[in-house]
């Protein structure tokens, strides 16, 4: 399968994306199974250990900081033995779960509500993520 935002969209489609997000945070991403099923080469040898290497769901999260206010956008991690080849596509789809994250967010970061107030929580959530703030404790 293509690493787009479109084949996210269409895995969103059949069911197989966890996500949340709302005010309180929340995350984006695949079960390790379905994230090596579709994104990883055909053929990997040893893929148990390629799914120990990986946590349990592919893709981004953002903590709740909060008084209303959510941390950066970041991904989940993976190990340091992860050969790069393979950490290169990490990396690449969780920069598209970034992406996609940030879409679903969909007025929530607005620094303006739809009445014309402004929007606090947004403003603070805003310069938490420019500071690169992820989490509170």
């Amino acid at each position: 399968m293509k690493l787009n935002i479109e084949s996210l969209c269409d895995l969103e489609d059949k069911g197989l994306v966890v996500y949340e997000v709302g005010y309180r945070g929340g995350n984006y991403g695949l079960c390790v199974n379905d994230f090596i099923d579709k994104f990883m080469p055909k053929g990997l040898e040893n893929v148990d250990d390629i799914v120990d290497m990986l946590p349990n769901n592919v893709g981004v999260y953002c903590n709740y900081l909060g008084g209303g206010l959510r941390g950066a956008i970041v991904g989940g991690g993976y190990s340091e033995k992860l050969p790069k080849k393979l950490a290169k596509i990490v990396d690449n789809f969780v920069k598209l779960c970034r992406q996609r994250y940030m879409e679903m967010e969909d007025g929530l970061n607005d620094e303006v509500d739809a009445e014309g107030d402004t929007n606090w929580d947004a403003i603070g959530t805003n310069a938490s993520r420019k500071a690169g703030i992820v989490s509170a404790y």
